[in-house]
């Protein structure tokens, strides 16, 4: 892995980035050339040495530093005779530093020095300052990065001044009319050819005393620097430990009542919370909780799909926990093997205390990650945070559900598998059952003591019931009468076999797909006019371009939202993925309608969003509750939602008598689910008497 592999953000700003762990540690440990243009010349603008320049050493990479001095001299022995003066008030301030920090980092430099790792040229200003301050980082594969800003190349920098730089790639297109310019400026200081800045080599007696101060050999600086990546680190942490405690995110009093559950049991269990109100936080307090009871803790938090990981990594850093190291490990991260290994082996040693690992339901159930796991885990304890914990029950990633797991907690608004009673019993005996409940009934209904209003916004129900054509009446008998034939009864909830599932998929499908669906969408949004914004429309793949192309003709503003956007920054992006950029576009209504597909089901907030249309479902209970959980997220200006459902249903009176009962207790099972979502929709007297309605006429039909 090289630069590229590194997730570096256009602009980092130290009030909310964390220069040290997210810049300076990673760009460095891939690195295996450093130029550098600090801002003045002191004992502190050789402290170069941040947590990874042993690996940069290790890479066999090198330094080149032009530092600054400020003079007003113009004759050459003049000056020649000051940079001596200035050279040995250096030594003699390194001397006499008390801060053991700036000295060790002042040693390491030393041998760096020592086995000319680094070379270091003073640049003088003719009554001026060499105020510039650029970074030049290159890679074993030619990648090179510039960074530029106001940051002093000191642990001062590093750690506390408010501090912002910019920072362009080479891969990147555009980027070059940045960075080539400032690496044309380096390379012209370096060979003293600036024309009002001069740029003097040190003298032989300044190197020589800080070989002097030098580790004897590369264990004494490996050593070295893990106790200066130590120190640094914690001073690090130290100054922003209050800011984070400050910015912490406060519990509500039900996530309060569910951390406290979770831990009675032992602290395992499953919350089982509406989308929207708050899992992720909740969570995130059970964290804590876990951080603050073990000196050495590992979290592993698995999600369904990559972007989630970022989505949870952001959250994380708002809710402000306090750990030392993140690692992602899924498909994104091709190292991230070597990466898990060394990070628990880490702990173990006792260079970290609380490493949070990211990763997705394949990767966690693979046989590599788990044997990382155990093959490390004498030292510290183990606990899991299953994101959609539903989806760990299937064959494949209940594999991943190891006993290596000290602590336990499942997140879903429905843990429940649909049709799977043997991966509902899997997660359930390792989660050790549901310890807190927060339906949707709940969160729309209770009022939040801190805002006065229900935690989540109220929503109205409208469903739009249509029927079949004639050819779609037609295949959807034809099939019915095959299922009938094969599993001999009128329940089918307990059918088995492969070829029976393909025949029901297949009738669904026409439910799903009735064309009839396309004029009611037409209807709605022609009644609706300009009040389509934030509006999230769920169709079938097949539904896709009709949907696109209705919302087109009226000049509605549609982008699709389907598993193909990248989940990676790009610059055509302005640094963010293609993802992201959607969903922001949608937030600030550039894009009015999201026409998605499942991908919006699980776990992405758009707190905007306010109108659903769903034009087709699978039947699972999940999949609405979800969909709903998209739109009823409180955010400012949102007082009400709104759901339109589009039902299609066989006309009864034209299926076959015999047909008759077996396509009434189907439809009735449905009538059901419309009933409960309907029930607490701020209109569910109307959305109730719709229903009852439909109802009624298919049963006297």
């Amino acid at each position: 892995m090289g630069l590229k592999d590194i997730n570096l953000k256009p602009a980092y700003y130290s009030d909310e980035d964390y220069l040290l762990e997210e810049f300076y540690i990673p760009v460095l440990s891939k690195s295996v050339k450093y130029d550098r243009v600090a801002g003045y010349f002191s004992s502190n603008s050789l402290a170069i040495a941040a947590k990874g320049i042993a690996q940069f050493v290790n890479n066999g990479g090198k330094i080149r530093l032009i530092a600054n001095i400020v003079m007003s001299i113009e004759d050459k022995k003049a000056i020649k005779q000051a940079l001596e003066k200035k050279e040995e008030e250096v030594l003699a301030e390194i001397e006499a530093l008390e801060d053991e920090l700036k000295k060790n980092h002042i040693r390491m430099l030393g041998w760096m020095v020592k086995n000319n790792l680094i070379e270091i040229k003073i640049a003088v200003v003719n009554a001026g300052v060499e105020h510039q301050k650029i970074g030049i980082l290159t890679d074993s594969d030619g990648n090179t990065i510039v960074f530029s800003g106001s940051d002093n190349e000191t642990v001062q920098g590093w750690l506390y001044n408010d501090e912002q730089f910019h920072v362009f790639r080479s891969w990147i297109n555009g980027d070059d009319k940045h960075l080539l310019p400032d690496i044309s400026r380096f390379e012209g200081l370096w060979q003293d050819k600036g024309n009002r800045v001069k740029v003097y080599s040190v003298s032989t007696a300044f190197e020589q005393g800080l070989i002097r101060i030098a580790p004897a050999n590369n264990q004494e600086f490996q050593r070295l620097s893990h106790r200066v990546t130590e120190k640094l680190l914690e001073e690090y942490e130290h100054h922003y430990a209050t800011n984070r405690e400050k910015n912490k995110i406060p519990l509500w009093n039900y996530q309060k009542e569910a951390v406290k559950k979770w831990i009675d049991n032992t602290f395992n269990g499953i919350f089982e919370m509406a989308t929207g109100t708050g899992k992720t936080f909740t969570a995130l307090g059970c964290v804590h909780e876990v951080f603050i009871r073990n000196s050495k803790t590992v979290v592993v938090i698995t999600v369904p799909f990559n972007h989630l990981i970022d989505q949870w990594g952001k959250e994380i850093d708002k809710f402000g926990l306090n750990f030392d190291r993140r690692i992602i490990a899924d498909g994104t991260n091709l190292a991230w093997r070597n990466e898990l290994a060394d990070g628990l082996r880490d702990i173990t040693l006792g260079y970290f205390d609380r490493i949070i690992v990211l990763t997705t339901h394949l990767t966690f159930s693979s046989d590599d990650f788990s044997k990382i796991i155990l093959a490390n885990k004498d030292k510290f304890v183990v606990m899991l945070v299953a994101d959609e914990v539903h989806g760990i029950g299937a064959t494949k990633t209940k594999r991943g559900l190891s006993k290596c797991y000290d602590f336990n907690l499942g997140l879903s608004a429905t843990p429940e598998r649909w049709f799977d009673d043997t991966g509902t019993k899997a997660i359930y005996q390792h989660f050790r059952g549901v310890v807190f409940k927060f339906p949707l009934e709940d969160a729309i209904t209770t009022i939040n003591p801190n805002t006065n209003q229900t935690y989540l916004t109220p929503y109205y129900y409208q469903p739009t019931f249509v029927n079949l054509t004639e050819e779609e009446l037609h295949k959807y008998i034809a099939l019915t009468q095959s299922i009938i034939n094969r599993v001999g009864s009128i329940d089918i909830d307990d059918a088995e076999g492969d070829e029976i599932k393909i025949l029901l998929f297949k009738r669904a499908d026409i439910i799903k797909n009735a064309n009839a669906k396309i004029e009611a969408l037409e209807k709605v949004i022609d009644e609706l006019e300009e009040e389509l914004k934030w509006t999230i429309i769920y169709c079938t793949p097949q539904q896709m371009n009709p949907v696109m192309m209705t919302l087109n003709s009226r000049h509605m503003r549609p982008h699709r939202f389907t598993m193909e956007e990248g989940t990676k920054s790009e610059e055509e992006y302005k640094g963010k993925s293609e993802r992201e950029f959607i969903l922001e576009r949608f937030a600030e209504g550039d894009f009015p309608v999201l026409v998605a597909m499942k991908c919006l089901d699980e776990g992405v907030d758009i707190p905007p969003a306010r109108k659903a249309m769903i034009m087709a479902s699978s039947g699972n209970p999940r999949e609405y509750v979800q969909r709903i959980g998209r739109i009823i997220r409180r955010f400012p200006g949102k007082e009400i939602a709104v759901v339109h459902d589009f039902v299609a249903i066989p006309s009864l009176d034209k299926v076959p008598s015999a047909l008759r009962k077996f396509e009434m207790s189907i439809f009735q099972k449905e009538i059901r689910r419309y009933e409960q979502i309907a029930k607490i929709a701020a209109n569910n007297t109307d959305a109730l008497n719709t229903i009852y309605r439909i109802e009624d006429l298919l049963i006297r039909g």
